[in-house]
């Protein structure tokens, strides 16, 4: 797992300073997120970031596996999804629905 708070703020144009304010975290904190990447917050420092920039956690997260095989994997993976993409797009918008006591509901995959 890694955070990426330094290249999050840098994208949105906030200092560090900026950063520790906005978040009222304590400056140790705020600053210790934007210098060490290893460093990994708790869920309440989570949450303040979160409410604050109305974002996911996500978009500072990221978990990097510790071997080959893992990066493999995610490779795989977004391999995978690339593949089943142009599949879905070929369907109609029937097929893409379900019929439950006359509600319609639709199953269109969504990318996050």
């Amino acid at each position: 797992m890694q955070n990426r708070i330094k290249k999050f703020i840098e994208e949105k144009g906030i200092s560090r300073y900026k950063f520790w304010q906005d978040t009222k975290l304590g400056r140790d904190t705020a600053y210790r997120l934007c210098n060490d990447p290893s460093y990994i917050p708790t869920g309440s420092v989570l949450d303040k970031i979160c409410t604050t920039y109305k974002v996911q956690p996500g978009e500072f997260l990221v978990w990097l596996p510790d071997d080959e095989s893992g990066v493999e994997a995610i490779v795989d993976n977004l391999i995978s999804e690339t593949e089943e993409a142009p599949n879905i797009n070929k369907h109609s918008r029937s097929q893409l629905t379900d019929q439950v006591d006359g509600i319609v509901l639709p199953f269109e995959r969504r990318s996050a």
